[in-house]
C-alpha cells in the first residue's frame, strides 16, 4: 500500500539527508526537497532543525500550511523560550500539529542512523493500515516517561507505575531502545517491553479500557462481514490459502484484527482484487 505522506526536509537537514543518502522515494513516503516541488499529497510533514526556523520559513509555512500539515522540529541549540516564541510566530494552535525532538547526535554514521530510524518510524507508522498507534520518540525527565506517537499524540507515565523500571539505576533507565517501526519501547537491562496501548493503560486505565472496547467492537463487525461474504460464496474455512483455519476463525469471531495480508489472501480466494473485496465487506456491513 502506498502512503499519502510527503516528507519535506527544510534547511540544513536536507543537505544532511542527501549526505547520508536518504532515499527520495520509498514504499512508505516521498521526499520533496522544496515545497514548490511537492506532489501535493494529502499530508505533508516538514522536518527541520530549530535554527532553520527563520523568517523565510515562518512566512512560507503560514501561507501554505493546511490543517493536515505537520511540523517535526529537531532541536539542537534553541532555548525553550526562543523555540516557543518561534512556534507562536508560526501560528500553530494545537500540539497535534507539531513535535519537538532533541537532536544532539553528531554528524556521520551516528547522525545518519538517528535520522534513519526516526524517519522510518514516522513514515512507516503513517503508512500502516492497521491503525495501531505507535511510538515515534520517548524521553525520561524527573521520573516521568514522556512518549510521542507519529501522529503527535502524547502520553506521560510516571516510572513509579512501572516497578521494573523504578528499581533500575536512573542512568540505566535511560538506556532504552525503540523498535524500528515504533511498535514498542524496550529496556534490555530490565527486559521490559511497552507498546502504546500498555503505556496508555498505565497513564489512564479508564481511557485505555474504553479504546480497547471500541477496537474490539470494530473487529467483531468486520469479522462478521468476513464470515458472511465467505459463506455467500460457498467457501470453507480450509479453502483460504495463506491463512490457517484457526486464524481465520479468530478473525471471523472478532478475536483477531483483519490485517492487510489476510485481506490479500481472502480477496484471492474470492477471485477479487483487494479493493473489490473490501467493497464486498462494506456492503455486508451496511
Amino acid at each position: 500500500m502506498r502512503t499519502d505522506v510527503e516528507v519535506i526536509p527544510y534547511g540544513e537537514i536536507s543537505a544532511r539527508l542527501t549526505k547520508n543518502r536518504w532515499p527520495v522515494t520509498s514504499q512508505h513516503y516521498r521526499v520533496s526537497r522544496y515545497w514548490e516541488r511537492a506532489t501535493h499529497l494529502p499530508r505533508h510533514v516538514f522536518v527541520t532543525f530549530s535554527h532553520d526556523l527563520d523568517d523565510s520559513f515562518v512566512e512560507m509555512f503560514r501561507k501554505r500550511a493546511t490543517q493536515h500539515t505537520r511540523l517535526l522540529i529537531l532541536n539542537e541549540r534553541y532555548s525553550t523560550d526562543r523555540l516557543l516564541s518561534r512556534i507562536v510566530d508560526l501560528q500553530i494552535r494545537t500540539p497535534r500539529r507539531f513535535c519537538v525532538i532533541d537532536a544532539k547526535c553528531g554528524a556521520g554514521k551516528t547522525y545518519g542512523a538517528f535520522m534513519h530510524s526516526l524517519l522510518k518510524r514516522l513514515t512507516s507508522a503513517l503508512e500502516a493500515d492497521d491503525k495501531q498507534e505507535r511510538i515515534l520518540d520517548a524521553k525520561i525527565e524527573n521520573g516521568i516517561l514522556h512518549v510521542v506517537s507519529p501522529d503527535f499524540n502524547r502520553v506521560d507515565v510516571p516510572l513509579a507505575e512501572i516497578p521494573d523500571l523504578e528499581k533500575l539505576d536512573p542512568f540505566k533507565s535511560q538506556e532504552f531502545e525503540i523498535d524500528e517501526d515504533g511498535s514498542f519501547i524496550y529496556w534490555p537491562k530490565a527486559d521490559v517491553h511497552l507498546g502504546w496501548a500498555q503505556l496508555q493503560q498505565l497513564a489512564n486505565p479508564a481511557a485505555a479500557l474504553k479504546a480497547a472496547q471500541k477496537h474490539q467492537k470494530f473487529n467483531k463487525r468486520y469479522g462478521k462481514a468476513v464470515q458472511e461474504v465467505r459463506q455467500q460464496t460457498g467457501l470453507k474455512l480450509s479453502d483460504i490459502e495463506g491463512i490457517s483455519e484457526k486464524q481465520l476463525r479468530r478473525i471471523e469471531k472478532g478475536d483477531s484484527r483483519l490485517t492487510s495480508n489476510a485481506i490479500e489472501a481472502l480477496a484471492q480466494a474470492h477471485k477479487l482484487a483487494p479493493n473489490d473485496y473490501m467493497k464486498k465487506l462494506a456492503e455486508s456491513l451496511d
